[in-house]
């Protein structure tokens, strides 16, 4: 199977046609706590500047991939998933002059994706380890979301990414 397109997304100048599929690579391959910080740090530089806390909307189009990763990764990849998960929903913002992508806001389809997620991270949180940690932070973020949207925390009220007007 080929890697998707990435192309058709806005994403950071630093990229080149590889960027997206070697951070997705690193994300798959997370086995160890290093390779699991290397793996979001890479995620994160690919979707926009880790640093300045803003994302591209090639978030969107490799939303699919970190539902895999939750659904079928390892520990430590889907612990780096939902690390990074928390840094673009949590405290990340758009690019400037990139918060709407083919007439929907970035913000609105990232979150609704996080929201649909829950079903796969509320499994995870059960145990002391490192990735039930971060998946009862994320459960948190889902929370505030919800609430601050009007809707009840415990239903999944987001849409699936690959069945969005996006795509």
């Amino acid at each position: 199977m080929s890697p998707p397109d990435f192309s058709p997304y806005p994403q950071p100048e630093s990229n080149d046609t590889g960027s997206v599929e070697a951070a997705l690579d690193a994300l798959r391959g997370a086995h160890n706590e290093l390779s699991a910080v290397d793996a979001c740090d890479a995620l994160l530089w690919a979707m926009g500047n880790n640093h300045a806390g803003t994302y591209f909307p090639i978030v969107l189009g490799v939303l699919p991939a970190i539902e895999q990763v939750l659904e079928a990764g390892s520990a430590w990849a889907q612990r780096a998933a939902m690390e990074a998960l928390l840094d673009l929903c949590g405290t990340f913002i758009p690019a400037p002059g990139y918060e709407q992508y083919q007439g929907a806001s970035v913000p609105q389809a990232l979150d609704a994706f996080l929201l649909s997620l829950r079903h796969h991270v509320a499994p995870l949180a059960h145990g002391s380890d490192l990735r039930a940690q971060s998946a009862a932070d994320l459960l948190e973020l889902m929370d505030d979301k919800a609430a601050t949207a009007g809707l009840s925390p415990d239903s999944d009220h987001g849409s699936k990414i690959h069945t969005s007007p996006l795509h």
